[in-house]
């Protein structure tokens, strides 16, 4: 459905326990390690499933599910505020 690429700009194991923690914060899970995984986020309008790998200093997302009324580019904006300091 969707797909995102995001510069690391820390180590893949700091990148992934900070999204844990973030994810977690939310009421969602996140499976996997310093290479790749899946997540699930649930949203008042529906889940969000999908999967990350890490890979040539770049965390890719691949958005496998979503709610109809979010678009790709609001979660893109919400995974990069997520994501900055990160």
């Amino acid at each position: 459905m969707c797909d995102f690429t995001f510069p690391m700009t820390t180590s893949p194991e700091s990148l992934v326990e900070k999204m844990s923690k973030s994810i977690s914060g939310i009421g969602g899970t996140l499976t996997g390690d310093a290479k790749a995984g899946q997540f699930q986020i649930s949203t008042p309008v529906g889940k969000i499933t999908g999967s990350y790998q890490l890979a040539d200093q770049n965390l890719q997302i691949h958005i496998e599910e979503k709610p109809f009324f979010l678009s790709c580019g609001q979660i893109e904006g919400q995974l990069k505020k997520a994501l900055e300091g990160a």
